[in-house]
This record gives structure tokens, C-alpha cells and sequence, in this order.
């Protein structure tokens, strides 16, 4: 990720600075509401309401608020606007700010439900997070409880933040270990510190996944304090937490994090750093991407660029729009690295460029010089479509070098049937001359290619 001269932003970073933006949104409108709300509407305080008959004071505890002249109930939260609801809520004690979030609690899964909670959630953490707090414990529905957390972590102001952490951690999560990774984002992203604290007297059994956000954060506010952190217990040492550190320090200090990622690249778990910054260069930065990768002992290379080939070829949900590198951008930054790098991955990714636009593929192996392209074209056969057979074979007879051609095009004419057999009568039935397919069936490999 990056550093001068081109930034490079994650997606954790594009996450998190939508989430605060929204926060910010949501507490600005409550704040410039509650300025105009109509004194009429909002329900008198319990003091108020002790000289109220019994019958009266049982309807205002089923009555949020009376919306023109209608009574509005809790359970139709969502139609009622910022400007009543703030001070409705309050004007409330904490008995009936309680007993309405039990009303929604019984409400009807659905939408409805879905609706109500979250505004109702989002709106008392402004006003009373302790006592949104306090509400959530108090659930018994778990699914309302689920969404009543989402509402509370997306809206909660920053001052909060800790203490929402250590109410959560006393929680029981069916569905997830630890707090809230959303939470940690946020607050790591104003006291790393503080969240590192947190995660460090609060620790769960299994995968942390905590400390992905923290250090997402970390790494880039304050990365040798993050580094020094991580390094300093080897539970923290993870996967994900190498990932984090790595590539989110190089948003800020790009050589700084290179230079610790290739001190560090034999250690346990620290391969993937690696891939996912090798990739993030090649996206925004291939100059940077070409002296990693030369940088790099062979065969850890290799593997780096197999990654990569994944990247851009996998079906990967989620992405934001632009993030894949287009298969023909990246089979050209590869070849201008040393072949034995790219040989045993180019083909994945000129595979995905020959299905989407044969011809410009078929030009461009056309101009590379001899050896590259043998090199290139022999990686290609390895991975060829069955829907593009024919074509691919028709490549792969050009190939210069006899004894690459005769490996490439026999591996695969064997991998078109799970049989010796079933392969040659596919050969029977493709679309070439007599000749190549006597040729085919000559140098056809006696075991499929394990690709």
C-alpha cells in the first residue's frame, strides 16, 4: 500500500472513513433536530406524570409520542423525526426507556422489527448510552440484540467507545467470539493504544480477528509502536496481524515497510504480508512491485506471483470497483521480471485475457521475443479452457522451442480426459489437421498435469 510518490488506500481505510463520515452525519442531525423540536410533543417527565391518573400514565408507557394527532407507539420509531424523537427520549426515565426497547424486543421478526430497533438503538446511544447499554445486556431476543449491536457500534460517539468495548466483552456471542470488529476499527483509529490495552486484558480462545482492525489502524499512526506491540507476545503474531502491520505501514513509510517485510519473510505466518503488499504495488505501483519481487529469494517469488495470478483472476465478492488489476496490465508487468518467477503462473492470467479478448492476446504473445514467449505460450497450455481448445492448440504449434513445445502441448492434449483413452478421442474430435493430431497423439503425456 502506499507512500510517496502514490497513495494507495485500503479498503479497511475506505470502510472506516464511510463509517465515521456517518456517525458524524447521524449525531450532526440530531443535534441541529433537537434544537427544533416542538415542546408539545415530547411526554412530561416521571415527576410530571405522578399526578396523572393510572389509566393516563399506562397509555404514555405504550406511547413514544404524539405525532400530529395520532399517538405514535415505540414499535413505529422509524417514521418519527429526529427533531421529536432526541428529546422524547430524553425527557424518559431509564424504567421506560428500558421497557420500550423490551416492547421491541417483542415485536415480530422482520423487517418492521429490523427498522425500529436500529433507529431506536441509534438514537439512545446519542442520548443515554448507558442506558442503550443496559438494554442490550438485558436482551433475551437474540437476533434484536444483534441488530440493537450493529445500530450501537455504527452510532456511538468516540467518547464511548471504550466503555461500549468492556460492556460488550461480557456479552455471550453465539455467532462470534470476540467484540465487535467494526468497534475496534473505530476506536483504534482514534487510540490505538487504548484498543491494544483492551484486546490485551480481554483475550479470547481461537483466531483474533481484533487484531486486523487494530492494526490496520496502528500501523499506519504509529507502525513501530504497532511493530513493537505484535513483537512483543507471539500470540499476537498471526496471519492477519502480519497482513495489517505490513501493509498499512507502507500507506505511510512505504520503504520502511519493505524493508521490515523482507527482514521478517522466513518467520511463521508471515508469507501472506508479503503476497497481499506484492499486490498491492502491482495495482497502483508496479515500480515498487518489480524491486520487491527482485528482492526476494526465487522461490518465495514464485510464489508471491502466484498470488498475485489469484488476485486477478479469482471471483472475489466484496471488492470495491477497480481494485482487480486487468489480466492484461498484469501479464505485461510480468514479463519484464525474470521467467522463472512468472513461468508457472502467466498462464492464469493470459487465460483470463484470451477469454475476454482472444485477439489482443494473441497479438501480444505475437511480440514478445522468442524465448519469452515460448515460456509464456507453454504456461498458457497449462491452463487452458476447454472452451478455447482448439485455439489454444493452435498457439501452442507455434511455439520455437521443440522440446517446450512437445512438453506444453502434451500435457495438454492428456488433461482432456480423465483417461489415455478418453484423451485421444477428444483429440480425434478437435478441429486440426490430420497431421497435428497424429502429432498430438505422439507426444501426448502418459499422467494428467496436476495445474
Amino acid at each position: 500500500m502506499p507512500n510517496p510518490p502514490t497513495p494507495l488506500i485500503s479498503k479497511r481505510v475506505q470502510i472506516g472513513i464511510v463509517g465515521l463520515v456517518a456517525a458524524g452525519l447521524a449525531i450532526g442531525g440530531f443535534e441541529a433536530g433537537r434544537k427544533t423540536v416542538d415542546a408539545a410533543a415530547v411526554p412530561k417527565s416521571d415527576a410530571g406524570a405522578s399526578a396523572q391518573p393510572s389509566a393516563d400514565r399506562a397509555s404514555q408507557s405504550a406511547t413514544l409520542v404524539e405525532h400530529g394527532r395520532s399517538p405514535i407507539s415505540v414499535r413505529e420509531i422509524a417514521t418519527v423525526p429526529f427533531s421529536e424523537l432526541y428529546d422524547v427520549l430524553k425527557s424518559a426515565s431509564r424504567e421506560q426507556l428500558l421497557a420500550w426497547a423490551r416492547d421491541l424486543e417483542q415485536m415480530p421478526r422482520g423487517p418492521r422489527q429490523r427498522a425500529a430497533v436500529n433507529a431506536y438503538y441509534k438514537s439512545l446511544v446519542q442520548v443515554d448510552h448507558r442506558a442503550a447499554i443496559e438494554a442490550v445486556k438485558s436482551a433475551q431476543n437474540i437476533d434484536m440484540r444483534e441488530i440493537a449491536l450493529e445500530a450501537l457500534t455504527r452510532a456511538a460517539p468516540e467518547s464511548i467507545w471504550g466503555e461500549l468495548a468492556e460492556a460488550l466483552a461480557e456479552l455471550p456471542y453465539p455467532r462470534r467470539k470476540n467484540v465487535r470488529e467494526d468497534l475496534i476499527w473505530n476506536w483504534s483509529a482514534v487510540d490505538p493504544v487504548a484498543t491494544a490495552q483492551f484486546i490485551t486484558t480481554h483475550p479470547v480462545p481461537g483466531e483474533d480477528r481484533r487484531l486486523f482492525s487494530l492494526l490496520c489502524n496502528w500501523g499506519q499512526l504509529n507502525p513501530e509502536q504497532a511493530r513493537d506491540w505484535v513483537e512483543a507476545d507471539p500470540s499476537r503474531q498471526t496471519e492477519d496481524a502480519w497482513r495489517a502491520l505490513v501493509t498499512s505501514w507502507a500507506e505511510t513509510d512505504r520503504a520502511a515497510a519493505v524493508n521490515y517485510a523482507l527482514a521478517n519473510a522466513s518467520r511463521p505466518d508471515f508469507a501472506k504480508a508479503i503476497d497481499e503488499l506484492a499486490y498491492d504495488f502491482v495495482r497502483e505501483a508496479e515500480a515498487d512491485a518489480t524491486d520487491l519481487l527482485l528482492r526476494l529469494p526465487p522461490d518465495h517469488a514464485k510464489g508471491v506471483m502466484q498470488h498475485v495470478a489469484h488476485m486477478t483472476t479469482a471471483l472475489i465478492l466484496g471488492l470495491p470497483d477497480g481494485y482487480v488489476k486487468p489480466a492484461d496490465a498484469v501479464a505485461k508487468w510480468m514479463v519484464t521480471l525474470p521467467a522463472e518467477q512468472w513461468s508457472d503462473s502467466i498462464g492464469l492470467v493470459t487465460q483470463d485475457w484470451f477469454g475476454r479478448d482472444p485477439s489482443a492476446a494473441t497479438q501480444w504473445f505475437n511480440q514478445l521475443s522468442p524465448g519469452i514467449r515460448d515460456t509464456a505460450l507453454a504456461s498458457f497450455c497449462r491452463f487452458a479452457d476447454s472452451k478455447s481448445i482448439e485455439q489454444v492448440v493452435a498457439l501452442g504449434l507455434t511455439i520455437y522451442d521443440r522440446k517446450v513445445r512437445d512438453v506444453a502441448l502434451g500435457k495438454l492434449v492428456r488433461n482432456l480426459g480423465e483417461t489415455r483413452e478418453e484423451a485421444l478421442q477428444a483429440i480425434e474430435g478437435l478441429g486440426v489437421g490430420d497431421a497435428d493430431k497424429s502429432y498430438l497423439r505422439k507426444v501426448m503425456a502418459d499422467e494428467k498435469d496436476d495445474r
